[in-house]
This record gives structure tokens, C-alpha cells and sequence, in this order.
């Protein structure tokens, strides 16, 4: 069954050595969807088919080098269009998107939400776990500005005699007897 799309989509297609359907079905991929969902929406054969039958052209098709080709190619644009928009959006955009990258409460969610469709069990499910213990260690641990930095200034000159001395210039000094001392040298 093919597809009716514009001139420039099948130009692209056959660069890519696709029908138009499976170019589809490749972006949709790598924007995220699950292959069995994009072939629906994409592909649109093979409905009738048995489970196993349409399983193995789903892995077939995923897997074929054109496919994977345009798949890399479509991730890598949007990882370059990523890149262009943090560039280009201004300092208060930035500090939002940072903090929304260091937040602790959204990398705890993002590695539990990634927790989910892991074996449990498995050497990534383990790395995930710790990762989720080592965030909330991080989650106790308390930050330290300059709002709660106590600065302590020194004097630049060091008292050397009780017209200096900022103890006390009165005949009560207990360290009078040093100064004294260091004055008769």
C-alpha cells in the first residue's frame, strides 16, 4: 500500500533507500516510540497478521541498515536542534533548565521511572539502585551559600605593645608583662 506524501518526503525516502512508510516509521523511532506502535501508525500492514508473523517484520525492518541509518540521522538532528536552542535561549531560560537538570527530585523520578523496565536483578538494575541511594545521599547533604558563610576579619597589624593592643589599654592587661618584655629587647 503506498502513501501519498510530498515530493521532497520521497526524495528523501529514496536518499535513504526507503519506501516513505518506513522513513516514517524510522523517525518515529527515534523520537521515541515503541517499534510496534510506529509500524501501526507508520507502516499500517500486516494487520491481520499472526503476533509472530508481524513481531519478525517489525525486527526486521527496525534492524535493516537504511532503517538504522535514518534512525541515527534523525536522533543526530535533534541532538544538534537541542544544542542550537540551549544556545540561543537566555540566562534566566538557562538557570531554569539547569536547576530543572540538577534537581534532585528529577533525577530520582527519571531513575525510577527507568527502574521499571529493568530485570530485576540485572547488573543495570543494580547500577540504577545505587545510582537512586547515591541522589538521595546527595538529597541530605545541605548545600552552603554565602547566606549562611560567616566571615571572620583579622587585623592587618598585629598589636606588638599595649598602645596597639585591642584587649584593653588599661593597667588590668594580662599580657602587659609580654609586652614589656618584647619592648626592653
Amino acid at each position: 500500500m503506498e502513501i501519498e506524501v510530498s515530493t521532497k518526503a520521497k526524495k528523501l525516502a529514496r536518499q535513504y533507500r526507503l519506501r516513505p512508510q518506513d522513513m516514517a516509521f524510522a523517525d518515529l523511532i527515534a523520537v521515541g516510540w515503541d517499534a510496534e506502535d510506529a509500524w501501526n501508525v507508520a507502516v499500517r500492514e500486516g494487520m491481520a497478521w499472526n503476533k509472530s508473523a508481524k513481531k519478525e517484520a517489525i525486527y526486521q525492518l527496525q534492524h535493516s541498515d537504511y532503517v538504522s541509518e535514518r534512525i541515527k540521522a534523525t536522533k543526530a538532528v535533534l541532538r544538534k536542534d537541542q544544542i542550537e536552542s540551549m544556545k540561543n535561549v537566555d540566562k534566566n531560560d538557562r538557570k531554569v533548565i539547569v536547576n530543572e537538570a540538577m534537581s534532585k527530585e528529577s533525577m530520582l523520578y527519571d531513575l525510577q521511572s527507568a527502574l521499571v523496565n529493568m530485570d530485576t536483578g540485572s547488573k543495570e538494575w543494580l547500577d540504577t539502585k545505587k545510582l537512586i541511594v547515591e541522589v538521595t545521599r546527595m538529597k541530605q547533604d545541605e548545600v552552603k551559600d554565602d547566606t549562611t558563610t560567616v566571615h571572620h576579619f583579622l587585623p592587618a597589624r598585629y598589636p606588638t605593645g599595649c598602645q596597639d593592643c585591642l584587649y584593653s589599654r588599661c593597667d588590668e592587661c594580662k599580657y602587659k608583662k609580654d609586652y614589656e618584655y618584647k619592648e626592653g629587647q
